[in-house]
Formats: C-alpha cells, structure tokens, sequence
C-alpha cells in the first residue's frame, strides 16, 4: 500500500520484503519496525531496525533493503517541509542529519501505531488527508527524539529505578570510563540483567549509549566553538582522536572537521 500525499508517501507493505537495489533518494525516510526486524546495508555498514525500533535515514543516502519481516513500514518527509517546520517552531534553521542508528523511543512508537491502524481501517482520500495533518506531528517528534546534528542533548525516555540510575550516572558522568559491571552495580542487578533490560527500554546496548551520548554532547562545542577536535574529543570521553572520529563517521557519513567547515 502506497498512500502518496503533498510533500511525500507512506509505504506500507507485506510483500517484496527480499534483498532490494541500492537506492539514493533526495529526501528523509522514516523507517519503523512494527513486527520483526529489518535489515539494511548502508555505505557505513548494516543495521538491523529490531521490532519497536526506528531509523532515519537522510537525503542521498545510499542503501539498500536486504531483508524486511512480516511488514515494511517506511515514510519519506520532503526537505523543503522539514525545513520550514523546524524554522516555524525555531528549532533550527538548517537541514538536520540524523544519526544512523536504529532506537527506540515510545513516542514515535505511539506515533507509528496510530497512524498505522488509521491507514488500515480508511480509504484512499482519507488516508492522504490523514497524512496531510499527521507528518508535522512526525518530524516535531524525531527532531525532539531522534539523534542527530541538530541536538546538544540525547532525548531519553522517562524510567523508573533501577534503570534510572544508571541512565543518571551516564548522563552526569558521561566523561567517565564505565563498565558494564559498574553500571549494573548501581542497578543491583547482573550485569547480563542490567544489559538486556537496558536494551529493552533503549533500543540500544549501554554502551552503545554511552556512545552515542558523548557524540551528541560533543556536537555544540564543534560547532559553536574554536576547541581543537582532538579536545573535543577527550573532553568528551574519547581516549583518542581516532575513535571519535571513526564513531562520528559511522553515525553521520562525515568527520568531525567537515561538520565543523559546513556549519562555518
């Protein structure tokens, strides 16, 4: 089912979910993962969008579908409408490149569900009318919750103990060197406890949080600031200048320096 409307289309599928051809599309697509998992190939490496997980990708971005379960369910957001809406609520006034990594965030499970079960139940002018007045609600919530260049800070969705502490100690202590058995300790659960549940809340590992954090912590002091890279980097946790600049990469397809230079 493909249900086209202004500045756009929503696809939603259950067949043709085999390995598919590169594709490099001039707009975003928002990629969610109702039931199973899909896999995609990238120029970075595969991902893997697990059942309740999203991923953006960003316009040009060069992939491929190599394996979707049970349904595919993916929405393109035109340049020119994410840009005027992120200017009319004065959230930022240049294009956004998200993060290539896939998370979990309930909102924009909430989001996908109520659309989804709408698409389902209606006819086809309902559906694009429905779209109409539902995609600025979409990108409001990925610019608030889905990482990327554009935040300072990394959204993280309300949970309660033990979970919390952890999420705490990351957040207040983000330079710090932690393990997994330090962060399960202050859960008082195993770590093996610590580690699944963590990834049943976050869509990611906690070190991959870790990660991700730092990167997003780092970012206004590469753009706002004349603080050597190298700096940055330590500052925010990274042993070397490699690592960050390899995890940058991974995440946004460009380095540290060519972020710094277009916003520049």
């Amino acid at each position: 089912m493909i249900t086209p409307y202004k500045h756009g289309l929503l696809l939603m599928r259950n067949d043709r979910l085999h390995e598919r051809g590169w594709r490099s599309d001039q707009c975003y697509k928002f990629i969610f993962s109702h039931t199973g998992n899909g896999l995609y190939e990238m120029a970075r490496g595969d991902i893997i969008i697990e059942e309740g997980k999203f991923l953006m990708m960003n316009p040009g971005e060069p992939h491929r579908q190599l394996h979707v379960t049970d349904e595919k369910f993916l929405v393109e957001l035109n340049e020119t409408l994410v840009k005027n809406v992120c200017v009319d609520l004065g959230i930022s006034n240049t294009l956004p490149d998200f993060a290539s990594i896939s998370i979990r965030h309930p909102q924009l499970i909430q989001w996908a569900a109520f659309v989804r079960e709408f698409i389902v139940h209606s006819d086809s002018n309902e559906r694009s009318f429905f779209l109409e007045h539902s995609i600025t609600q979409l990108i409001l919530l990925l610019m608030k919750h889905a990482p990327g260049s554009h935040k300072s800070e990394l959204s993280i969705p309300s949970t309660s103990a033990p979970l919390s502490y952890a999420v705490t100690a990351i957040k207040e202590s983000f330079q710090e060197d932690w393990t997994l058995d330090e962060l399960a300790s202050l859960t008082g659960l195993s770590k093996y406890q610590f580690a699944h549940a963590f990834k049943e809340s976050f869509g990611v590992s906690p070190y991959s949080f870790l990660q991700l954090y730092r990167i997003i912590k780092s970012q206004e002091k590469l753009v706002h600031t004349n603080d050597s890279i190298l700096s940055i980097a330590l500052s925010s946790g990274f042993k070397n200048l490699s690592s960050y600049n390899h995890l940058f990469k991974k995440l946004y397809g460009k380095t540290p320096s060519q972020v710094r230079i277009h916003h520049h």
